[in-house]
C-alpha cells in the first residue's frame, strides 16, 4: 500500500488537484443534507473536504495519516483517526463521506458500521464504489475489491442504512497513459 505520509506533499498534484476536488465535491454535495456537520473520513489533504464546506454544512476531516492530516489542517478542521473507530459520539453528525477509501481496504464493513454509528437519524452516508471499474484495466488489484457496490449496499443494509441516491463524476487529471479520465460512482445511504 502507498505510504500516505510520504505521498502527502505531492498527492494533490498527482491526483488532479483542484479540478478533481471540485468535481468530486459537486457530486457529493448533491447527495448531502443542506446543513449540519459532515465527517469526511480519510480526508487526505483536505482539498475535497474544503470544497464540501459551506452553505450551512460544517466539515471535520479525519485521516489516519499524520502527513495527510498536517496538510489538511491548513484547509479544514481535522483530527487524526481511523475510519474503523471514529472519534465522535453516536448519532452526532448529519453526514459521513468516504471518498476513495473503501477500495484500499480488505474489509469495508467496519468503516460502514462506524459511519452508521455516528450518523444521526435521517443522516446521509456517501461513498465512492467500484473504483477498479472506473480505472478499467489500468488499476491492478490482487484481491476482490472491498468497494464493490453490491458489497457496500449489503454491508450498509446490515447496519440499517438505506440506499437513497447515486451519481457519478469525472476524476479530472487522473487518466493514465493516454486513457480517458475515470468516471467515479457515488452511492448515498440514509440512516
Amino acid at each position: 500500500m502507498l505510504d500516505y505520509d510520504r505521498e502527502a506533499a505531492r498527492y494533490d498534484a498527482t491526483r488532479g488537484g483542484l479540478p478533481r476536488a471540485q468535481a468530486a465535491a459537486r457530486a457529493v454535495r448533491a447527495l448531502l443534507p443542506g446543513s449540519g456537520t459532515l465527517l469526511d473520513v480519510a480526508c487526505g489533504t483536505g482539498l475535497v473536504t474544503r470544497e464540501l464546506a459551506g452553505d450551512g454544512l460544517r466539515v471535520l476531516g479525519v485521516d489516519a495519516s499524520a502527513g495527510m492530516a498536517r496538510l489538511a489542517a491548513g484547509r479544514v478542521p481535522v483530527v487524526l483517526g481511523d475510519g474503523r473507530l471514529l472519534p465522535v459520539r453516536d448519532r452526532s453528525v448529519a453526514a459521513v463521506t468516504t471518498i476513495w477509501l473503501l477500495h484500499l481496504l480488505d474489509d469495508a464493513r467496519p468503516v460502514i458500521a462506524e459511519a452508521a454509528r455516528v450518523l444521526r437519524p435521517g443522516g446521509v452516508y456517501v461513498t465512492t464504489v467500484d473504483k477498479r471499474a472506473a480505472h478499467g484495466a489500468s488499476m491492478k488489484v490482487d484481491r476482490r475489491p472491498a468497494d464493490r457496490a453490491v458489497t457496500v449496499i449489503e454491508a450498509a443494509a446490515r447496519r440499517g442504512l438505506r440506499l437513497c441516491g447515486e451519481t457519478s463524476f469525472t476524476g479530472h487529471g487522473q487518466g493514465t497513459s493516454g486513457a480517458p479520465d475515470p468516471v467515479f460512482r457515488l452511492l448515498a445511504f440514509t440512516a
